[in-house]
């Protein structure tokens, strides 16, 4: 919501015809008022019962401060082009006017052309605006630097993990049909579906939680078993998802950084695999053999499995610590033996085996548990 506020030492307006179909009907058809304060309103798409309140706060605030003898609200669809639908505008107003108490108001009709006439006293507090958002400011905690172990905001790694949660939910719900865009909008013969909305962030940009754009998913259906309402850390309390008219509303990025969070939390920190953006990581014990892991990769690849070969000069051991510092899920490493046999040695991670597999072994076992599968996001090679 969006309210400018005008402190009027005379305004008058009278309604002169309808500006859409489904104007308001019971109206106060003209009014004149002096000392008023005039709230031009906007009512946005977002706008609910916390933003009412929010709204008589505003009111009251200001009210008290210029002295008003009364208070006009007037519907002004001039200050935003994210305007809520002409019902829900209609019911927003009224609730303000309803619950503004011991205040002398008045409400101009929704949906009218009116003409109106207004002098501003020209104080320093006769002219203002406030905007309403849902927006709630975060502070940076320590936990959120398992956002920035991979990229956040900005990466290859977190662009893909923002698309694997879109799709991971996509798994859960099956909806008929997706609509991407800003839009509350659902066709009513429609009982299963989701809506992917890019909103511009508000206020500090933090990692996972607050980013731009920040990423809504609005589903009909409420899924069984579902991630927790909210959660918190050590500084803030973040909601996953909330109940809206048309039925849920998930913040992706809250729920991202609630996953992360709970891999972190596992004996050895871990991924799902559907999640990671790499499942296999391998690792040439020398530079010769550096060939023949990109072979074994893009066999992996042509599996629909995400691989990747570390190219760097490099010890074996700082290959397998870089690994582990990356919870890359399966370390394959590529020496003569593996050349010979045409078989990896791999090390799963949260595992305490090596075991020898075929390409065909390593892709089934990721398979059985990866049902998504995204195609990788990540160059083979990891270093140029």
């Amino acid at each position: 919501m969006i309210q400018l506020f005008i402190h009027a030492s005379q305004f008058s307006y009278e309604v002169k015809e309808k500006a859409i179909e489904n104007a308001e009907e019971d109206y106060l058809p003209a009014l004149q008022k002096n000392n008023a304060l005039v709230v031009f309103t906007t009512v946005e798409k977002e706008d609910d019962n916390e933003t009412v309140k929010k709204a008589i706060e505003n009111i009251n605030d200001i009210f008290s401060k210029v002295k008003a003898s009364c208070v006009v609200i007037y519907p002004y669809a001039h200050l935003s082009s994210n305007l809520a639908e002409p019902k829900k505008a209609i019911e927003i107003l009224k609730e303000v006017e309803k619950k503004l108490n011991n205040v002398e108001v008045y409400r101009a009709p929704f949906g009218w052309y009116k003409a109106f006439s207004i002098s501003c006293y020209g104080h320093p507090l006769s002219e203002l605006s406030r905007r309403i958002t849902k927006t709630v400011e975060y502070s940076k905690s320590e936990e959120m630097a398992i956002c920035e172990k991979f990229g956040f905001p900005y990466s290859a790694k977190a662009s893909f993990m923002k698309t694997a949660v879109i799709e991971y939910i996509k798994e859960i719900i099956k909806p008929e049909s997706v609509i991407i865009g800003n839009t509350d909008k659902i066709e009513q013969n429609n009982k299963n579906i989701m809506i992917i909305k890019y909103i511009k962030q508000e206020g500090r940009q933090l990692p996972c939680v607050n980013e731009d754009p920040k990423i809504k998913i609005i589903i009909t259906k409420n899924p069984e078993d579902f991630f927790p309402e909210e959660f918190s850390d050590s500084k803030n309390t973040y909601k996953i998802w909330e109940k809206v008219n048309n039925g849920i509303s998930i913040d992706l990025g809250n729920l991202l950084y609630y996953i992360l969070l709970n891999a972190k939390k596992n004996d050895t920190p871990s991924l799902p695999l559907w999640l990671a953006p790499i499942h296999v990581r391998l690792l040439p014990v020398k530079k010769e053999f550096e060939e023949q892991a990109i072979n074994f990769a893009n066999q992996l690849i042509s599996q629909q499995i995400r691989a990747e070969v570390d190219n760097k000069e490099d010890s074996l051991g700082n290959k397998i610590r870089r690994a582990g510092m990356d919870w890359i899920p399966f370390i394959a490493i590529v020496g003569e033996r593996e050349v010979k046999t045409n078989a990896l040695t791999v090390r799963i991670r949260g595992k305490n085996e090596q075991k020898s597999l075929t390409i065909e072994e390593i892709a089934g076992i990721i398979k059985n548990e990866d049902k998504l599968l995204l195609k990788q996001n990540l160059p083979v090679k990891m270093f140029d």
